[in-house]
């Protein structure tokens, strides 16, 4: 065999032996640093066989062999320094600087796991959905799904880190591989939570009734009284317990009635007035004293009066406005004395009303706002000052609306939310919400509500939203919606199990709301029960 052919195969096996040692420590460079350990030593070995192989030869070959080795060492170390360093530097630098953490109070995250197996939406916006994070698929980012695939890279080789800024790795169906996605687009703005709220039913009343009262007593305990069942007009009672969960009947009214009031008093005692029952519009008010469950007749009123309103003023007295008396809408206003157990004529009111709202301003006074006159449908408001017994007209509303609802803000200013506003023989649910300004005196609308209703409810949260459940709108409604005085914005939330208007809503102790009876549009009432 000729020297050529003998340096030739020394080449070509030192050449084979430098790939492939040199393939399997960048393959294993990646991966860590013992395999480079491992693979190295294989290379060293392969080197030191070539070696011995070279020594064998001739001198003049031996140099020409060493010099060509020399340099394919050399130029491995280099394409290995190369081709690997770029990389473990970047892998110190991930250690060092991980991916950005996700910040939970502008970053909308989300539930991989719930959205995808109860295929709940992640977000209001529908063009947002739930990326599962790569490092745990339990946990996701809710983001924007309006991106081309080809406008976001692809995530490291170790499919859970990115090299760009302010990106994280995620997983893309529609991209078929991890991608980085932009943490900007994730943004809560961009897509807000859709907060799955369910209602709950709990255990049913005794009697299924509507236009009925329910008020939160001093115990925590709920009293339902009267209404009708779509038969006749109830007079019976009953306490609803939160802590169990359960109905249990107590005293009956003296008086079957429907469409009156009740009120907690600042002694624990519920005073009950006017409404209608078989006969006539009523008089009669009678006091419910908890501690022994039963009910005494008072005074009654100076006038009958049905669709009225009462509010517990701040020196413990009881204001009654308005209302219908079976043949005409009333201006009258009247005031309780628990101390006295008595009934004292106060100032008229500047218009007739019923079918209007009462509500006690933090000043003390009380804004009497919209219903139905003698004239037809008001956008008119007045307030009445305990201390004097005189109505003053206050700015009118920007609509004209009855069987509405007005809720005192945590801010001190009234909400007032949809209500009726006829149109000849019909009657048109407004979706249209306003705010009054006490300070000023002033009305300024606000976000209209997602869905026009009345004989709805409006309760204020503990949070200082205000919920609104159901009403009538064409249609009896089970949807409900939360306004956010911060932002003046409406949200929907879980519908209820059953839909229904004139019903009550409460708000408990510990922070659920309470929903009883209504109708069902039907001739039933129902008996059921829900808790927000």
């Amino acid at each position: 065999m000729s020297t050529s052919s003998v340096s030739d195969g020394i080449l070509k096996f030192a050449t084979q032996y430098s790939i492939y040692s040199g393939f399997i420590i960048f393959s294993f460079g990646v991966i860590g640093f013992l395999p480079i350990v491992i693979a190295s030593s294989f290379s060293v070995l392969a080197y030191r066989n070539v070696r011995h192989l070279v020594r064998r030869q001739l001198p003049i070959v031996r140099r020409k062999l060493e010099k060509q080795i020399t340099a394919m060492v050399l130029m491995r170390v280099i394409a290995f320094v190369c081709l690997t360093l770029p990389y473990n530097a970047y892998r110190i630098y991930v250690i060092n600087f991980p991916t950005p953490q996700i910040n939970s109070t502008t970053t909308a995250t989300c539930n991989y796991t719930a959205c995808n197996s109860q295929r709940i939406s992640c977000s209001s916006n529908l063009d947002c959905d739930c990326f599962s994070l790569t490092s745990n698929s339990n946990i996701g980012i809710c983001a924007s799904t309006i991106f081309s695939c080809a406008s976001v890279v692809r995530c490291n080789m170790d499919n859970a880190t990115c090299s760009i800024a302010s990106t994280i790795c995620v997983n893309s169906t529609r991209c078929g591989q991890p991608i980085c996605y932009p943490l900007p687009m994730a943004n809560k703005q961009i897509c807000p939570p859709k907060t799955v709220i369910r209602w709950f039913s709990t255990d049913n009343m005794t009697n299924g009734r509507y236009s009925h009262t329910a008020s939160v007593l001093l115990n925590g305990k709920v009293l339902v009284t009267g209404g009708y069942d779509g038969f006749s007009y109830l007079n019976s009672a009953e306490i609803y317990d939160p802590s169990t969960g359960t109905w249990t009947a107590t005293g009956n009214m003296i008086n079957a009635r429907y469409l009156h009031t009740a009120s907690v008093l600042s002694n624990g005692k519920v005073l009950v007035t006017g409404g209608w029952n078989r006969v006539s519009v009523l008089y009669s008010a009678e006091l419910y004293d908890p501690s022994t469950g039963t009910w005494t007749t008072i005074g009654s009123m100076f006038y009958p009066r049905s669709w009225h309103t009462a509010s517990v003023l701040p020196n413990g007295k009881v204001l009654v406005t308005g209302g219908y008396n079976g043949f005409s809408f009333l201006n009258n206003a009247e005031v309780y004395d628990p101390s006295t157990s008595t009934w004292t004529t106060t100032g008229n009111m500047n218009n007739a009303r019923n079918g209007h709202t009462a509500s006690v301003l933090s000043n003390g006074k009380v804004l009497v706002t919209g219903g139905n006159g003698n004239s037809g449908l008001l956008s008119s408001a007045e307030v009445y000052d305990s201390s004097t017994g005189i109505w003053t007209t206050t700015g009118n509303m920007v609509k004209a609306r009855y069987y509405h609802t007005s809720s005192l803000l945590s801010n001190g200013k009234v909400l007032v939310t949809g209500g009726a506003n006829n149109s000849g023989i019909s009657n048109i649910a407004l979706n249209s919400a306003e705010v009054y300004d006490s300070s000023t005196g002033t009305w300024t609308t606000t976000g209209n509500m997602i869905n026009s209703r009345y004989y709805h409810t409006a309760s204020v949260l503990s949070n200082g939203k205000v919920l609104i459940t159901d009403g009538w709108n064409s249609n009896i409604l089970n949807s409900t919606e939360v306004y956010d005085p911060s932002t003046s914005t409406w949200t929907t939330t879980g519908n209820m199990i059953n839909a229904r208007e004139w019903h009550t809503a409460s708000v408990l102790s510990n922070g659920k709301v309470l929903v009883t009876g209504g109708w069902n549009g039907n001739s039933d009432a129902f008996n059921s029960a829900e808790l927000y």
